[in-house]
């Protein structure tokens, strides 16, 4: 997506989240709180990691916790037979239909002022934070999170697994204020990127060249009032920049519904965004993301698997690799690191010439951006094992002959053949462009004092006679002094 559009599409999300915001759920009702959890956060729960589906509002125990949105009470349930994990979800329906609505989650069970099938309004109590959660790294805070199911009370009760997670709540409540900026960790040593094989998946090391179809992955990190809780950016771009570019590109943006935790979606969506997770239990994690696995429009798809660094498209050299990172209250940062682009494919192939006098040895065939070139062997055969990628301008030179010129797209070993025919002046050895008497003296020099060779050797053979010899002299000196006939090369 280019940059443009996407700003525009950026913006309009924050003005219909604005226009549609809704009061926060804790007190004060303000966007100044601390967010300890984000949205497509990777935790750990019992069993393994799982995608975070809400926003985390730290606050301490036994504050109050309002309704967001009026609605219907759904269920009043704990998972894990766990006193710290009583929620209550409210939707928008008193029927079994499928609806929308929030959960609010870590509330403490004899506070809880609603009960199945009540009806509350905007802003009514629900209860307060519960505390003596088991892990000592754990702060209390309110989960909150948007959801979607159908059913009677058993089903939303026993059915959680089953909720669909809908999208960043953020996107509902009232703007968020955030003044701190979301930052890159160095994701291998010094390294501001990591650079893996797309199908291997195997690391370049730090301070490597890369080459090949590449994912680049970046350790993006945010805060929101507490530097303790690292949670995920709301938005993550990259581009490179070099001999060849790519534009500015959105990777993720972290508001989509993520499904349910029994539709598999949510562990797709994980192998799709997120590399390496070191972390366990409650601890903060290592957030590290491709940021080359997407197509461009920010939203996560399994065919997003697809995409990633296609260097062989590229010509070998340096580039600049851009990441930005910017959290839900518009805060952006760009970092980069340089990276460099080596990639080796062999160029091979078979030149003839025209002409029976000159040997096939000794053509020059050029990869031009690269510098590199190889000769033609004894066979006319030439074999370059190390061009670059990307579009390569190939010439074929032999003096005396028609050169060759071609351009195309080097991705993969090729093979180049080409026929270059004779292309020089008889008599004229030394391709002064004009014969002279310093053609006589190249072929005296040639003959009798080991000079160079005639380019061709046809252009030496003046008297056509299939080879060069004094006689060949002889017959310069009589064309151009004594009015003898042209020169008539084999």
């Amino acid at each position: 997506m280019r940059k443009g559009i996407f700003t525009a599409m950026f913006m309009l999300m924050l003005s219909n989240s604005a226009m549609s915001a809704l009061p926060w759920p804790v007190w004060p009702d303000s966007s100044w709180h601390v967010i300890s959890g984000a949205y497509c956060h990777i935790q750990g729960m019992p069993g393994g990691m799982y995608l975070h589906n809400a926003i985390d509002i730290a606050a301490v125990k036994g504050t109050p916790v309002y309704a967001v949105e009026s609605g219907y009470v759904k269920a009043f349930f704990t998972i894990f037979d766990s006193d710290t994990h009583w929620r209550v979800a409210i939707a928008d329906s008193a029927n079994e239909a499928e609806c929308d609505g929030w959960l609010y989650a870590h509330v403490e069970k004899n506070t809880v002022a609603v009960y199945p099938g009540q009806y509350v309004e905007a802003g009514d109590s629900i209860g307060i934070i519960v505390g003596g959660w088991p892990l000592p790294e754990t702060v209390e805070h309110l989960h909150l999170a948007k959801i979607r199911f159908a059913g009677d009370e058993d089903a939303w009760t026993n059915g959680f697994y089953d909720y669909v997670f809908t999208g960043n709540p953020l996107d509902f409540l009232d703007s968020t204020t955030d003044i701190d900026y979301p930052f890159f960790d160095n994701a291998v040593g010094s390294q501001k990127f990591s650079f893996h094989d797309d199908i291997a998946d195997t690391l370049h090391h730090e301070g490597e060249p890369v080459s090949g179809y590449v994912d680049i992955l970046c350790r993006a990190v945010d805060y929101c009032y507490n530097y303790s809780f690292k949670t995920v950016p709301f938005m993550l771009e990259y581009k490179i920049e070099g001999d060849s570019s790519i534009p500015w590109t959105t990777s993720f943006i972290f508001n989509e519904a993520v499904g349910s935790y029994n539709n598999g979606w949510m562990a797709t969506y994980r192998s799709i965004v997120y590399y390496g997770y070191y972390s366990t239990g409650y601890e903060t994690p290592q957030l590290y993301f491709y940021m080359t696995n997407s197509d461009g429009d920010g939203i996560v798809e399994v065919s997003d698997t697809n995409y990633c660094w296609e260097t062989p498209y590229f010509h070998n050299g340096e580039y600049v690799v851009y990441g930005r990172a910017t959290d839900y209250a518009g805060n952006s940062t760009v970092d980069s690191m340089v990276v460099t682009v080596a990639n080796a494919f062999e160029l091979f192939g078979t030149i003839t010439i025209e002409g029976s006098m000159s040997d096939p040895a000794g053509t020059i065939v050029t990869v031009v951006h690269d510098g590199i070139s190889d000769t033609t062997d004894e066979s006319g055969h030439y074999s370059i094992p190390d061009a670059g990628g990307g579009m390569q301008q190939i010439i074929v030179h032999r003096p005396g002959f028609t050169s060759f010129d071609t351009t195309f797209l080097m991705i993969q070993a090729n093979q180049v053949d080409a026929h270059l025919l004779l292309d020089y002046i008889c008599g004229d050895p030394d391709l002064s462009g004009a014969v002279n008497l310093l053609d006589i003296t190249y072929l005296i020099k040639y003959l009798y004092k080991d000079g160079d060779g005639p380019k061709p050797v046809e252009s030496g053979d003046a008297d056509g006679s299939g080879g060069i010899n004094l006689l060949d002299i002889t017959y310069l000196i009589n064309y151009l002094y004594k009015d003898g006939p042209d020169p008539v090369c084999s």
